[in-house]
């Protein structure tokens, strides 16, 4: 099996916790010994790894056996701005239950990674929505758009009530956001970053009752 170590701490003397996301969900792997200096499994038992461990079916809470780092993720993790980005990822993960699709939320969360940028993690947090059951609906009737509004969670149009929360220009690049590939997004100026990043979190706050932290 592999997953990736979203969340690591102390465990008694010598041990971690490491807390993994998977393609079935979470598991929380014990990685005996790993805080003492000459431990074989030391480098593999860090945040922020992607890794392969050997499997112990119906548990998902065990020790952690033939450990293998297949990614360490150093570029993202040598950066300070872009670690921080990719912590907003697990922050998101919060919102993932148990019974939703983690085969499918794993996979975005590894393209993710793998095609890191700051719009690769803003993609991940719009395209997440739909495992969540928050989805936007962004397809168009036929009347002039003005952009999108938080609290209906759709289109709004020119002689709607509803405000726009983003504005048209925005809106096209959040359709890019949610359907294109992390390979394909475009380029997005600073300032509609910004502005998207903001409808991000207002919308997960919104929809969630749940506060975020700030990043």
């Amino acid at each position: 099996m592999e997953g990736i170590v979203y969340k690591q701490q102390s465990y008694l003397e010598n041990d971690r916790l490491l807390f993994v996301y998977t393609a079935y969900g979470r598991i929380t792997l014990v990685a005996k010994g790993s805080q003492k200096m000459t431990s074989p499994i030391r480098n593999v038992a860090q945040y922020l790894n992607l890794i392969e461990f050997k499997e112990v079916p119906y548990k998902t809470m065990y020790t952690l056996m033939e450990g293998k780092t297949l990614n360490d993720y150093m570029l993202i993790k040598s950066n300070y701005d872009d670690a921080i980005q990719a912590s907003i990822l697990f922050d998101l993960l919060t919102f993932v239950a148990d019974n939703d699709r983690h085969e499918m939320i794993y996979k975005l969360l590894k393209g993710a990674l793998e095609n890191f940028s700051q719009l690769s993690v803003l993609s991940f947090g719009f395209k997440l929505l739909k495992y969540l059951g928050y989805q936007i609906s962004l397809k168009p009737d036929g009347r002039r758009v003005k952009g999108v509004n938080i609290q209906t969670g759709s289109i709004v149009y020119e002689k709607d009530p509803y405000v726009a929360h983003i504005n048209v220009e925005q809106t096209t690049m959040l359709v890019h956001l949610i359907y294109q590939p992390y390979d394909k997004i475009k380029p997005i100026d600073e300032k509609n970053y910004e502005a998207l990043k903001q409808f991000m979190y207002d919308y997960y706050e919104y929809h969630t009752d749940h506060k975020l932290t700030r990043k």
